[in-house]
């Protein structure tokens, strides 16, 4: 006695068990579709670099529509209003990176915290002798 899903192979007629495989078939790929379309990335800027997002210092120019970065690279700023009244400062971006046309999506912006500064007081131990 053959059993398909539980049933047994006489009670099923042919077109009703080819109906059922047909079915389960369509249902397993159209989930596999699905699931493919949610993971691709939605930005043209995801898909040529790396689908994760970047974290870039560097400095906004005066019309915002370049960052200067610390090693001496230019990247072009695709949406220059998000750097909006951050010109002529050094900033933290997160942005997605397009190396192809040197070119960076700007997520969010963060102005980038300076270098640690040092201070001592006269009353600290290591003046004391």
């Amino acid at each position: 006695m053959l059993l398909v899903w539980g049933l047994p192979a006489k009670g099923i007629s042919m077109k009703t068990s080819i109906v059922a495989t047909f079915a389960a078939l369509l249902l397993i790929s159209g989930a596999s579709l699905a699931q493919e379309k949610a993971s691709s990335p939605t930005s043209d800027y995801a898909t040529s670099a790396s689908a994760k997002p970047l974290l870039v210092v560097g400095q906004v120019s005066n019309d915002r529509k370049i960052l200067m970065t610390d090693i001496d690279s230019e990247w072009s700023v695709s949406n220059p209003e998000a750097l909006q009244g951050h010109a002529g400062r050094r900033v933290m971006v997160k942005c997605y990176v397009d190396t192809e046309r040197n070119k960076i999506q700007i997520l969010s912006v963060k102005k980038a915290e300076n270098e640690a500064t040092y201070s001592a007081r006269s009353t600290d131990s290591a003046f004391r002798r």
